[in-house]
């Protein structure tokens, strides 16, 4: 499955008037998933998915670790992050597995 043209815009928020508050977050996951389009055109899909889903990891203990006064409550911590980590990402995963659901003639009419 290619996003070469995927625009996160186009499915996961409604059009308004009104400026998206979210823009900056809608604009860098559309980065990310550029970037992800790209090196798969040198390496396997499930390679560049791993390598994503590491670097997210890798960030997102380097944001938590930021964000800790000190070691000691950095690693009491730990689980309670953990389990925000996940449960926003298993939103965030349901949520385009339903858009693809929803929409998979329109994002692989080859497969039609």
């Amino acid at each position: 499955m290619s996003d070469d043209n995927f625009n996160a815009r186009d499915v996961s928020r409604p059009s308004t008037k009104a400026p998206d508050p979210n823009a900056k977050f809608w604009d860098i996951a559309d980065t990310f998933i550029h970037l992800a389009n790209e090196n798969c055109k040198g390496a396997e899909r499930g390679q560049v998915c791993a390598a994503m889903m590491y670097a997210a990891a890798r960030f997102n203990a380097f944001t938590a670790s930021v964000d800790a006064p000190n070691g000691a409550i950095y690693k009491s911590e730990q689980e309670p992050a953990v389990a925000y980590f996940r449960t926003e990402f298993e939103k965030m995963l349901r949520e385009n597995f339903r858009d693809y659901a929803e929409n998979f003639k329109s994002y692989h009419p080859e497969k039609s």
